[in-house]
């Protein structure tokens, strides 16, 4: 589904990332692990178009997505969840979801059918968006990019500081996109989600993938999570 390949990237002068290769196919949920700082965010900036890429490639179903625009590779598939400013605060969760569907012609159908799966936000449909909890905030940026139907999902830390039962949640909710057919690549910290939902597991230090996992082995996660 999505391949990187030999990937350098950064923000203006300052490199981030080192020869970054990782592989995400479909139906699987490949999650990069990291203390705050290695590159984590950035390198799924650079996926989405938002990081300055210096070499290397990127692919997306078999198709070069490595010279598009963030709108572009938005439109070929790949939906970001960041970790911040997930979510427009001042609108409403009806004009929140109604963004995408206006900004990308997709058929007014689709509001009720993400009514249909998310039964919170429907009961807060009018309720600003800056006023939900920390959970339904992180349940409306995954039904905003859910609506666009990606390919991939690039999902950054999205259980910090959430409650436990909401960490529950946002873990079968990642759990439903991988079983509905997408890739997921998952920037996350928490042990627990980790071992729940990962395929395969990339730990990183100083902008590059040192070691790879094909099963949770929490030792190695803990060394690369230390301080």
């Amino acid at each position: 589904m999505l391949k990187v390949q030999n990937l350098c990237a950064g923000y203006g002068p300052v490199q981030v990332l080192w020869d970054i290769n990782l592989a995400v196919p479909a139906r699987k949920v490949v999650c990069v692990v990291g203390r705050n700082g290695v590159g984590k965010s950035t390198l799924l900036n650079t996926i989405a178009g938002l990081a300055d890429r210096r070499s290397g490639a990127l692919c997306l179903s078999g198709e070069s997505i490595t010279q598009l625009s963030t709108a572009q590779r938005a439109r070929s598939g790949i939906g970001y969840v960041p970790q911040q400013r997930e979510i427009c605060p001042d609108l409403t969760v009806e004009e929140n979801l109604l963004v995408p569907i206006y900004a990308l012609g997709l058929e007014p159908a689709k509001l009720s059918a993400v009514y249909g799966r998310f039964a919170r936000l429907k009961e807060r449909r009018y309720q600003v968006a800056g006023s939900l909890s920390g959970g339904e905030r992180k349940l409306l940026a995954f039904a905003r990019v859910m609506l666009c139907s990606p390919k991939i999902f690039l999902i950054d830390e999205p259980t910090e500081g959430l409650m436990p039962s909401a960490v529950v949640e946002i873990s079968g909710l990642i759990a439903r996109c991988r079983e509905e057919g997408a890739a997921v690549l998952l920037v996350e910290q928490n042990l627990q989600v980790i071992e729940a939902v990962a395929d395969r597991i990339h730990l990183m230090n100083s902008g590059r993938i040192e070691l790879t996992l094909d099963k949770f082995d929490e030792a190695q996660i803990v060394k690369y999570l230390g301080v």
